[in-house]
């Protein structure tokens, strides 16, 4: 059957579409013949990838008149024909890292309660997965997806795995899974539950990942490795969408200081590249502010050492002021 890409198509399972481009598909093959149960995963995988191609190729309803016409599921609903694509990737992940699925049949696995599941792989496997490199960065996404798949979250394990995360200081694992907690809603999930606790616990995340890529990017310089400034830039435009999300950093003066002084040490080292990238991603919190208090704090944080790099200082200024002033004044404007 032929069929445009459509809108619709896209959004029916645009979830399983990003994922399967995600970290959590970079697992090397090796890891998934080490299983034991390769022509599952293969199978499962080609499923997976069919079901995607059919998305892409075909318009919404006339996937859903196939799946009634042959009689493959009882309901071709979009919210059901949505957990069996979450179901069709669950499949691939769980058995291409050798773990058992408690049913074979997609219908089933699609209808079960993810967040449960969540608890009971995190029960049996998590110790196993957290020893082997190549898979305890993968099982932990897995798991915080399905904690967030229902319109329900597992606020406890969804915390104990951003900790784990942190713990494992797994900064590409850990920038995902910061992408998961936004793109999925969780945080404004977290927000009219009261959920503080979450809140804090991803805003910590994400200093963690400013530490972490800021080491990173130290070390591989001081072994006199080649660091590409645009992934770094890429990493921190991903880094600083996460940050100016609702919800977290309501004053976000320590981490713009953080970024301010990894462009001033970048700078005096000769690595015009990343001291633009920290400072780029400075300037974009500040011109993402509303509030001129917390903007005007932000500048006179900045240490006096730092006074002398005028450029850095008064670009940030300019960002920051104009932007909170400009808000101000049409808040005035509207009363």
């Amino acid at each position: 059957r032929q069929g445009s890409t459509v809108e619709s198509t896209c959004d029916l399972f645009d979830d399983s579409l990003s994922r399967d481009m995600s970290v959590l598909s970079s697992v090397p093959e090796d890891a998934v013949k080490e299983t034991g149960s390769k022509s599952k995963a293969l199978s499962f995988a080609m499923r997976h990838r069919a079901l995607r191609v059919a998305t892409i190729l075909c318009p919404q309803e006339v996937i859903a008149r196939v799946v009634v016409e042959e009689m493959y599921f009882n309901d071709a609903g979009d919210d059901y024909l949505n957990k069996c694509a979450f179901g069709s990737y669950l499949a691939k992940e769980i058995e291409s890292m050798g773990l058992t699925l408690p049913h074979s049949d997609l219908a089933q696995i699609s209808s079960m309660h993810f967040p449960s599941f969540a608890r009971t792989l995190w029960r049996n496997h998590a110790a196993m997965c957290s020893s082997n490199p190549v898979l305890r960065g993968r099982l932990h996404l897995l798991l915080l997806e399905l904690c967030v798949a229902h319109h329900e979250v597992e606020w406890e394990l969804f915390n104990h795995l951003f900790e784990e995360l942190q713990r494992l200081e797994l900064p590409r694992s850990l920038l995902v899974a910061c992408e998961i907690a936004v793109q999925s809603k969780a945080l404004d999930m977290a927000a009219s539950q009261d959920q503080l606790q979450v809140i804090r616990t991803v805003e910590t995340a994400t200093s963690k990942l400013l530490e972490l890529t800021t080491n990173e990017l130290r070390s591989s310089l001081l072994a006199g490795i080649e660091v590409d400034a645009s992934q770094c830039e890429r990493t921190l435009y991903r880094l600083i969408s996460i940050v100016n999300a609702e919800h977290l950093h309501p004053d976000p003066s320590s981490f713009v200081q953080k970024l301010v002084e990894a462009s001033v040490t970048f700078s005096q080292q000769g690595r015009d590249g990343e001291s633009k990238a920290f400072n780029d991603a400075a300037l974009r919190v500040c011109a993402h502010l509303s509030d001129f208090t917390i903007a005007k704090n932000i500048s006179s944080a900045i240490p006096p050492i730092l006074v002398e790099e005028r450029h850095i200082r008064e670009s940030l200024e300019s960002s920051a002021f104009t932007d909170s002033i400009c808000s101000f004044e049409t808040s005035v404007d509207e009363r």
